[in-house]
């Protein structure tokens, strides 16, 4: 059984906390790590402009009112991100609230792990994509990460071979991609240039030839 019994520090580089008691920031070693990773990799980009993490979940999990989930150590809320980098109560009709950079950070984010789903009301993230509508979420994201029983996929570009890459190609293929030479699990040229068109027709996947977890994720893999 996963143990849910990692305890999310008050702050660190590129994050604090919000929302915190003694028993409201413990999840699995899985994705506590995520969490610091994300936040210090998003603090090489905006080191003025921290993510602020809400409650994640009960040390050993279990029910956790007044969240409806939250059980299993692998959901974490996060403050919309503000435009002067404050740590600040927002919605998305809040002045301060910077839809750019939380755009951004869920991009970011999905480029850096394997989330099952993120809850955010804002209709122009809604729209585009990137959040999905969930009651009470006008003021916080839900960050909702795959169980950590599933592998996160290996970021695929030029150079990379293996049977993973042959099942992407594969995939690219069938999604009406062309590829010059099929595939046979080299990702070259051929197979960037195909990946890039794939993109620039899905957005908003970045059109950079590169076959990362958004990418991956677009064609069901």
């Amino acid at each position: 059984m996963v143990k849910i019994e990692s305890l999310v520090p008050v702050n660190g580089v590129g994050f604090r906390t919000n929302n915190r008691t003694d028993n409201s920031h413990f999840a699995t070693q899985v994705v506590h790590d995520l969490l610091i990773k994300i936040a210090g990799l998003w603090h090489d980009l905006h080191p003025d402009h921290p993510i602020s993490i809400g409650q994640v979940s009960h040390k050993g999990g279990g029910e956790f009112p007044p969240h409806k989930q939250h059980k299993l150590g692998i959901e974490a809320d996060m403050r919309p991100l503000s435009k002067d980098g404050q740590d600040l109560h927002l919605t998305f009709n809040s002045p301060e609230y910077s839809r750019d950079l939380t755009r951004e950070f869920v991009k970011f984010l999905r480029s850096n792990a394997n989330m099952h789903q993120v809850f955010f009301n804002d209709p122009k993230l809604i729209a585009e994509g990137l959040t999905h509508h969930a009651g009470g979420h006008d003021n916080h994201l839900h960050l909702w990460f795959e169980d950590e029983q599933a592998s996160t996929p290996r970021v695929l570009r030029n150079f990379t071979k293996g049977d993973d890459v042959k099942r992407f190609q594969e995939k690219l293929i069938a999604a009406g991609f062309p590829i010059k030479g099929g595939a046979d699990g080299k990702f070259g040229q051929n197979t960037e240039d195909a990946v890039r068109a794939f993109q620039t027709a899905h957005p908003p996947l970045t059109a950079n030839g590169i076959a990362d977890e958004a990418t991956q994720s677009a064609l069901g893999l």
